[in-house]
């Protein structure tokens, strides 16, 4: 049976996990799957989350396998930090970065690795550590390799970008971006939990209530999307904001006397219905994506989404009548928008909302996308 090795920087929780892991998940079924990541990860990784039996790694945890000073300096630093994380996040350390080649001694754990393989499956922005040093090694040993592109696809002539067999992409608004000649698939996103997500109550009544979800860093535009809910808000509604990340603490202090602003922390996958069952409109404020997920979830969800024309958005919304667009860091774009929603009859709501969700099912369900990698990786193996 052929084998197929899934690399990207994978950590603890994000979309890039959850898709990684799904891709895995399917490609599985016909194939030996392998996932390794540029970057440590714990047990609780969302790239378990399809399967616990998932064969994972780092390339941090290769070191301290294979060379007794990583390990030893791993361990000191692991001790002396008294963390509750495994050796593998302190396989990088000051040490082993100056005196024992440790830049070196990755590239020479790829050039034993990616020979074992037949297909090498990267989910990676173009810009990720070390995609050059593995597409050398496949064109040297006469592999295939695909690039799932994530985050936002800013061109930059890597050299080793015309040595990709496929990218894949997530719209052909993010393709375009990609200014080369390529062979390329169009394949969007999923609801990974589909089935709960269209037992959620579509949306019938008056928009009240608005939910962000989202990892909480700048990029994402949460605070942006708190400061103009505030000043639109009419005192009837409530913004929830779901996810964890590096600003939380700091938006959960700046706004902790707004009534209207709930913070509900990170909420797993598996617990989305109760979430959507809970609001009528998600809000979409990020500048940078190539996705999102998220959006895919609300179509699934048969919630109205108010949405920066970010990643592959657009041509999701297409034909669905949620015309419901903002600029980001434009208050009136957003105030404009957010009035017409909020005017919204109920009869016009029902209807949005069930479009969201026929439009989901016809071409975006989780069988539909499945079908599409199976087709992809058999393919370029064969």
């Amino acid at each position: 049976m052929k084998k197929v090795l899934f690399f990207g920087p994978l950590e603890d929780f994000g979309g890039r996990e959850l898709e990684t892991a799904f891709i895995a998940h399917i490609i599985s079924k016909k194939y030996i799957v392998d996932i390794c990541s540029s970057t440590s990860f714990t047990m609780k990784s969302q790239i378990y989350n399809f399967d616990k039996k998932q064969h994972a790694f780092s390339l941090n945890s290769l070191l301290i396998e294979n060379y007794l000073s990583i390990k030893l300096f791993a361990s000191i630093s692991y001790w002396k930090n008294r963390s509750n994380k495994n050796r593998s996040f302190f396989a990088k350390n000051y040490i082993s970065k100056h005196y024992l080649d440790y830049k070196k001694k990755i590239k020479e754990q790829l050039e034993l690795l990616i020979p074992k393989y037949d297909l090498i499956f990267i989910c990676s922005q173009l810009s990720s550590n070390y995609i050059d040093d593995i597409v050398k090694i496949t064109n040297s040993n006469n592999i295939k390799v695909i690039l799932r592109t994530t985050g936002t696809i800013n061109y930059i002539k890597y050299s080793y970008l015309k040595n990709i067999d496929c990218f894949v992409h997530h719209s052909n608004s993010n393709a375009s971006k990609l200014i080369l000649k390529s062979n390329f698939e169009i394949i969007d996103q999923c609801a990974f939990n589909e089935t709960d997500l269209l037992k959620v109550q579509i949306s019938k009544n008056e928009i009240k209530n608005f939910l962000v979800l989202s990892r909480l860093s700048p990029e994402k535009g949460i605070e942006q999307a708190i400061e103009y809910f505030l000043k639109c808000n009419d005192k009837t509604s409530k913004l929830y904001i779901a996810g964890s990340g590096e600003l939380e603490n700091y938006l959960k202090n700046t706004y902790k006397d707004q009534t209207a602003i709930v913070f509900l922390g990170f909420i797993d996958s598996n617990n989305f219905q109760d979430l959507f069952n809970k609001i009528d409109c998600l809000i979409i404020p990020s500048c940078e994506e190539s996705g999102p997920l998220v959006g895919i979830e609300a179509m699934c969800a048969g919630k109205i989404i108010i949405s920066t024309r970010v990643g592959a958005m657009s041509e999701r919304l297409n034909k669905t009548l949620n015309n419901f667009w903002y600029d980001f860091n434009n208050f009136n774009s957003f105030e404009k928008t957010f009035v017409k929603v909020k005017s919204l009859k109920t009869n016009e709501i029902e209807i949005i909302s069930k479009n969201l969700r026929t439009h989901y099912l016809e071409n975006y369900a989780l069988k539909i996308i499945e079908n599409k990698y199976l087709n992809l990786i058999e393919k370029n193996l064969n």
